[in-house]
């Protein structure tokens, strides 16, 4: 499986309990469209990692290696990947565009329900969840370059 279909098939599942009527999911869809969008974020810095580099961009430990010619290259090593922190400072280094304060909102409600409670009303999490999209919408547009359409399906059926 790939970030990417792992991305879209978490923001499916995110989608899928937000539309059930069981009040409880509104937590599991915050979870899953969440996880879903930094698996899109990581899947652009998988895109921009060089090759060969064991896909640094995403690993929170990149270390120097001489290749046979003597030149440094940065290689990723470990299985830990870059947390939202991590990835905010590499896409500001690398320009890349996120409505950063919308996302913040989003993972604070997300850390608040992981970590103790909310005291969000159901309104305002639904809200979070809409953000959610425009974040996912934006970031396929500008950043992968992809129809959101076409990439996550039409209708609200994710491929």
């Amino acid at each position: 499986m790939s970030i990417l279909k792992n991305a879209l098939d978490s923001i499916a599942v995110g989608l899928e309990d937000f539309e059930s009527p069981d009040e409880r999911r509104i937590m599991s869809s915050t979870r899953n469209i969440f996880a879903g969008i930094l698996l899109l974020f990581k899947h652009k810095l998988c895109e921009l990692s060089p090759q060969g580099s064991d896909e640094a961009l995403i690993k929170q430990r990149v270390l120097p290696e001489l290749d046979a010619t003597g030149a440094v290259n940065w290689v990723g090593k470990g299985k830990k990947t870059v947390d939202v922190q991590n990835i905010k400072e590499r896409f500001d280094s690398l320009n890349i565009s996120v409505d950063w304060s919308r996302l913040e909102r989003i993972n604070k409600y997300r850390n608040d329900i992981e970590h103790y409670y909310s005291t969000q009303n159901s309104q305002s999490v639904k809200q979070l969840i809409s953000d959610s999209f425009i974040i996912i919408r934006d970031f396929i547009v500008d950043e992968l370059g992809d129809d959101p359409k076409s990439l996550l399906g039409v209708n609200g059926q994710l491929k």
